[in-house]
C-alpha cells in the first residue's frame, strides 16, 4: 500500500474497475503546496496545485525514468520531477527541460478531470469527455455551516467492495463494535432495495434502547428511542449514512441526526483509500465534543472494522467473491444489490468501449 512517497507494488495483472465515474481522491484542504503521489485504480497519479492554486491530476509516472512525479515540487506552476527535473503542467504536457538548454520533449501525460466539491477532491479515471460534474454524489451537508463534521482518511488493506459491504450491512455493529450494539441492527425492521444505479439499506426500530455510545453522543442515555438508519450506495463506492433517533413517536425528519460519508477508492485490488466524515447540527463549536467524536469514530473504523476486513481479504487469497459461493444472510440485501449493480455497470461500460 502506498502513501505519499511510498508507491504500492503494481502488477501486470490488472483488476476490473468502473472508470467513467467520480472517485474521492482526498480532502481538498490536504492538498497544499506539497504535491501528492497516489495510485487510483492501479494508475499512478500526481496531485498538485498550479500557480493559481487550482487542483490538478496528471499521470504520476515520469516518462523519462519512471519516477513518481507526486514526490516532486511545484515550480512556476508546473510539477517538477524529483529525479531529473522535467516539468509538467496541469494538462500533462512537458513544459521545461533543465538539461543543456534542450527544448521540452514532445510528450504528454494523462490528465484526469479533478473537481473540488464538498471539501473533497473528485477524480474521473475514465474518458475525460464524459466527466460530467453533475454526476458527483450530493454531499452538500459537508459544506453547510449548519453542520459540523469530524473526518478522517486512511489507506486500508483489502478490496474496496468488502468495505462497501461493511457499511451497507449494519448488523455487523453488534459483533464488531462493543459501544455500538443495539437491537435495531439485528432484530429491527430491515428494508433493502435499489433505484436505478443506487442501492439502499434501511434499519428501523421503535421504542428501544439505541447504542450506548450513540446515546451518549445524542444525549439520550437511559431513554428508549425510535431509531432510523438508512445507507445510500452511489456507484462505485461512495456511501451516505443517515443515522437518526428521537423520542418515541417523533417523525423521522424531526429526529436528531448524524450524517456520515464513507468513500472508498480502490488503490489496487488489495488496498483501498478510505475517506470518512460524520456531521452533527448541535454542539457546534464544541472542540472537546468534536475531538471525542472523531477519536471514537477513528478507533471504530481503523481498529475494529479494518482488521476484520483485512483478514477476510487475505483469506480470500485473490479469489473472486462470487466464485467462493458466499453464504448470504438476510442482512446482506444492500451489499448484494450494490455488487450486482456494479458488476452490471462495469460490463456495460466495457461493451461501450
Amino acid at each position: 500500500m502506498g502513501t505519499n512517497g511510498s508507491i504500492p507494488k503494481l502488477s501486470g495483472q490488472r483488476g476490473t474497475y468502473l472508470r467513467n465515474t467520480w472517485y474521492a481522491a482526498g480532502w481538498a484542504d490536504e492538498l497544499g503546496e506539497t504535491p501528492q503521489a497516489k495510485v487510483f485504480l492501479e494508475e499512478p497519479v500526481a496531485l498538485f496545485r498550479d500557480g493559481d492554486g487550482v487542483a490538478k491530476a496528471i499521470g504520476g509516472r515520469c516518462p523519462h525514468r519512471f519516477a513518481a512525479l507526486g514526490d516532486g515540487r511545484v515550480i512556476e506552476g508546473a510539477l517538477a520531477c524529483p529525479y531529473h527535473g522535467l516539468r509538467f503542467d496541469g494538462a500533462g504536457a512537458c513544459v521545461f527541460n533543465p538539461h543543456q538548454g534542450e527544448a521540452p520533449p514532445k510528450v504528454s501525460l494523462p490528465a484526469y478531470p479533478l473537481i473540488e466539491r464538498y471539501r473533497l477532491l473528485w477524480i474521473w479515471m475514465g474518458d475525460a469527455a464524459k466527466a460530467d460534474p453533475a454526476l458527483i454524489p450530493d454531499f452538500a451537508w459537508l459544506d453547510d455551516p449548519a453542520w459540523e463534521a469530524v473526518r478522517g482518511a486512511t489507506l486500508a488493506e483489502g478490496h474496496y467492495e468488502l468495505y462497501t459491504d461493511n457499511i451497507l450491512d449494519l448488523s455487523h455493529a453488534n459483533f464488531v463494535h462493543p459501544a455500538l450494539v443495539a437491537n435495531a441492527f439485528t432484530i429491527g425492521e430491515r428494508k433493502f432495495w435499489q433505484d436505478g444505479e443506487r442501492a439502499y439499506s434501511r434499519y428501523t426500530r421503535e421504542n428501544d434502547y439505541i447504542s450506548p455510545a450513540l446515546a451518549a453522543v445524542l444525549g439520550v442515555e437511559g431513554r428508549k428511542q425510535d431509531y432510523f438508519g438508512e445507507v445510500t450506495w452511489h456507484a462505485p463506492a461512495n456511501l451516505f449514512f443517515d443515522y437518526r433517533s428521537g423520542e418515541p413517536g417523533t417523525p423521522v425528519p424531526e429526529m436528531k441526526a448524524l450524517l456520515s460519508l464513507h468513500a472508498f477508492t480502490p488503490e489496487t485490488p488489495d488496498s483501498t483509500h478510505y475517506l470518512w466524515a460524520t456531521a452533527r447540527d448541535y454542539a457546534l463549536g464544541d472542540t472537546d465534543f468534536s475531538e471525542g467524536l472523531r477519536s471514537a469514530l477513528a478507533f471504530a473504523f481503523e481498529h475494529e472494522d479494518l482488521p476484520i476486513i483485512r483478514d477476510a481479504h487475505r483469506l480470500m487469497a485473490g479469489r473472486d467473491f462470487w466464485d467462493m459461493e458466499p453464504l448470504v444472510l438476510s442482512g446482506d440485501g444492500g451489499g448484494i444489490r450494490a455488487r450486482r449493480l456494479l458488476q452490471k455497470m462495469i460490463k456495460a461500460e466495457a461493451g461501450d468501449a
